[in-house]
């Protein structure tokens, strides 16, 4: 039987991209130092289902590292989130996918509109971050007091806001 220990220093949360130029911005963002910190990353900042993968890591580090908030930061102009639907389909099929492969799994209806569109995800930042922030401030696992913020940054100039 395996036990969960807790952290005892109070955690910040943050979910973000996979580009690391950002994290120079985290500190000013969140008013907490690095080590503070826990970053988990998805491509794009996006969470694309209120039980996958992303959403256990989640929970499980709430639970388990004393997270007290959480901020959500997506990039400005990135190109994980402008991505061509047309080359990843030919990327796909260039590795081995077939198009048969490609119509059966929309056939099946695995994932919620068609699996080209499902890898491209969401196309606009801002609302890739109101619906995670949704998400997670709404998911039955995840305590209503926990402090959820959303931030778009530029890691280029420095900038941020708050959605």
């Amino acid at each position: 039987m395996s036990t969960i220990t807790s952290s005892a220093t109070k955690k910040t949360m943050i979910i973000t991209g996979v580009n690391q130029a950002i994290y120079p911005l985290f500190p000013e963002i969140t008013n907490k130092k690095n080590k503070d910190m826990m970053i988990l990353n998805s491509f794009g900042a996006v969470i694309t289902q209120p039980y996958g993968c992303l959403i256990r890591n989640i929970i499980l580090a709430l639970y388990n590292e004393n997270v007290e908030e959480i901020y959500i930061v997506g990039e400005m102009e990135s190109k994980e989130i402008i991505l061509n639907k047309e080359e990843i389909l030919s990327k796909i099929k260039e590795n081995g996918a077939s198009e048969e492969i490609i119509k059966t799994i929309n056939y099946i209806d695995v994932v919620e509109r068609d699996v080209i569109s499902w890898l491209a995800g969401p196309q606009n930042i801002e609302d890739v971050l109101k619906k995670n922030k949704e998400l997670i401030k709404g998911h039955p696992l995840i305590p209503k007091s926990m402090p959820v913020h959303a931030y778009i940054a530029n890691s280029e100039t420095g900038e941020y806001y708050q959605v």
